[in-house]
């Protein structure tokens, strides 16, 4: 977890991890792939511009630059995450973590019960499993918002532990390789791009040091 958490760095970590989730559960419309393609909203991407981060901006840059339009980025997304058919890299964190690589196992059933802890829930419950990482990166965004506006009370406490806990048990234990993957796989700058992204993001919340994506 952030260390101290600040409201700043609580606030900068929600927008990345709320951006990051739009991008795992579905490509970019041509209007929001208009604004991120612009340079003020590449500057102000909310982490710090570390090295990697920089790495992957420019990626996003890069896409622009090139002429990548919104169809291919589409068709990137579907052949990495979205489907439908076989995918390069799975989404959900049971996939990756149980046993026998099966959906809706004991992880799916965990995350469950973290985002009922906190009054939450998957939208698509018992039809889709609550471990995509799109919800799992969501989950903890809405905490961080929910910290900041915790202020003064003793629920940021509770809080906090709760955004600790679901990192360690959960979202640190997959979505690095799951990014990792991405990057590897990806088949445009952009998502080459948004995989630097998430690696990078993940480090600076307190992942650890990891390999970023293959240039």
């Amino acid at each position: 977890m952030i260390t101290p958490p600040t409201e700043e760095s609580m606030a900068r970590t929600a927008a990345a991890l709320q951006v990051l989730a739009s991008w795992v559960a579905s490509p970019p419309t041509a209007e929001s792939l208009a604004v991120v393609r612009q340079q003020q909203w590449l500057d102000g991407w909310p982490m710090e511009h570390t090295h990697v981060c920089r790495a992957g901006l420019d990626l996003l840059a890069k896409s622009a630059a090139e002429g990548e339009e919104e169809a291919a980025i589409r068709a990137d997304h579907a052949g990495l995450v979205g489907g439908p058919g076989r995918v390069a890299v799975h989404p959900y964190e049971s996939v990756h973590r149980s046993a026998e690589g099966l959906l809706f196992d004991e992880q799916t059933l965990e995350v469950r019960a973290c985002y009922a802890e906190f009054g939450l829930a998957a939208p698509h419950r018992n039809r889709a499993p609550d471990d995509h990482l799109a919800l799992e990166l969501e989950f903890v965004s809405t905490l961080a918002s929910r910290w900041i506006d915790a202020e003064g009370t003793s629920e940021r406490e509770r809080i906090a532990d709760g955004i600790d806990g679901f990192l360690q048990l959960h979202l640190f234990q997959w979505a690095p390789h799951f990014f990792d993957a991405l990057g590897r796989a990806a088949g445009t700058h952009f998502y080459h791009g948004v995989a630097l992204l998430g690696v990078d993001t993940l480090v600076q919340m307190g992942a650890g040091t990891r390999e970023s994506p293959a240039a």
